[in-house]
């Protein structure tokens, strides 16, 4: 039989604290929802729509209009010019 010490020492070591289960939970559980809740309010504006224009002219008229001659003088259309990454992406390497 055991003695009144044992017993004693028995019973605090079958005991089990259920409160840093419980906490782990606790934060997990809130660490996900303050994930979500980020994910969620975080978007990005939506990109510049985009602008169609309807033309009126016929396609055989457009060919007549181009000649060689119109082509050779045809200046370059002004492009954007972007130095900047769009956030997320990284700069290519060369090898």
């Amino acid at each position: 039989m055991y003695d009144m010490k044992e017993r004693g020492m028995m019973s605090r070591k079958k005991r089990r604290s259920w409160l840093p289960l419980l906490g782990t939970i606790l934060l997990g559980s809130l660490a996900g929802l303050s994930l979500m809740i980020w994910k969620r309010f975080s978007k990005k504006t939506p990109p510049a729509t985009i602008i169609k224009h309807q033309v009126n002219t016929r396609p055989a008229d457009t060919l007549t209009y181009w000649t060689a001659e119109k082509m050779r003088n045809a200046t370059a259309a002004d492009l954007p010019h972007v130095n900047a990454l769009d956030e997320g992406k990284e700069r290519p390497r060369h090898s």
